[in-house]
């Protein structure tokens, strides 16, 4: 089978969540693949290997002139124009090198591997210190915090109505009264790297990298609320010792960047709810009650 033409498992596993997402506006996209790849393995000079895929790229292995890259194919919808100008914005310094991209939604990326493993405060020590790299002034094009979070604001309520109520009520208000509070009261706007994660720190070259972003534009302490409210199963598992986790992180990250305490605090506990409220809506019913929990953990904080 040639590499070409993608009819493997991986592209499986990205075509069907590409058409439940997309609907027929992808289907030729889709169908045109195995052209599109051929035609950019052909300009780019490079050889293509092994096949992978998440739920939002096809990803390919390739070299050229011995250097480990890889291919990575996505629809090319909004967040791809903005991801691709972030990308071409940090010019590989704290991200993935951006080599080659066209817009049919191919990039060209130098291939990464997962960062060794590490104390969890280690590496969101690590992590600190490279988002701060991403931290530049913005490329036009990319959305801002604020304009998200104005649609949040306006539809939670009613996305947990649709959603069937799985939340206490008051956790929801909550959660948009401080989203109505907090976008439009940001600081100094930055180009942020949007969906941070443990998970996100990787090795590209021996380069210490966040991959995986999700750019927008707004304050310091959005960008870092994900890092309070990430692995909620874990942090629930044990609710004491969870809240001392929480805890921990959040005075790493005020200490190594300085920023808003109750700030951080508080987008963490918003964004929490609001993506719980997110997988309710999308039947992971016992992820958004973990986030639900976890958010109780944070709004325990002290700051």
């Amino acid at each position: 089978m040639s590499t070409t033409e993608p009819r493997d498992e991986p592209f499986e596993t990205f075509s069907t969540a590409t058409r439940a997402r997309y609907g027929d506006e992808a289907r030729g996209w889709l169908d045109g693949l195995g052209d599109l790849i051929g035609d950019v393995r052909d300009r780019w000079s490079v050889e293509l290997g092994d096949a992978s895929a998440t739920e939002e790229a096809y990803l390919l292995d390739a070299q050229r002139e011995g250097e480990a890259l890889r291919l990575e194919l996505s629809y090319p919808d909004g967040w791809w124009v903005e991801t691709t100008l972030a990308l071409e914005a940090w010019r590989g310094d704290g991200a993935l090198r951006l080599l080659e991209q066209d817009a049919h939604g191919v990039r060209l990326l130098e291939r990464s591997s997962p960062a060794p493993q590490e104390d969890e405060l280690g590496r969101v020590r690590d992590i600190a210190d490279i988002v701060r790299r991403l931290w530049v002034a913005p490329p036009g094009g990319i959305t801002t915090v604020a304009v998200e979070v104005r649609a949040w604001t306006s539809e939670l309520p009613e996305r947990h109505v649709k959603a069937g109520r799985p939340f206490d009520r008051e956790v929801v208000r909550g959660a948009a009264d401080l989203l109505s509070t907090l976008g439009p009261t940001q600081g100094e706007r930055v180009l942020l790297h949007g969906d941070l994660h443990l998970a996100s720190l990787a090795l590209a070259d021996d380069r210490r990298v966040l991959t995986s972003p999700r750019p927008l534009v707004g304050e310091r302490e959005f960008d870092l609320a994900s890092l309070l409210r990430d692995t909620p199963n874990d942090l629930i598992a044990d609710v004491n010792e969870g809240r001392r986790r929480v805890k921990e992180r959040s005075e790493t990250l005020i200490g190594e960047l300085g920023c808003n305490a109750t700030r951080l605090k508080n987008w963490a506990y918003a964004t929490a709810v609001d993506q719980a409220v997110w997988l309710a809506e999308n039947g992971d019913q016992a992820g958004g009650a973990a986030l639900v929990e976890t958010a109780r953990l944070i709004r325990g904080l002290e700051v």
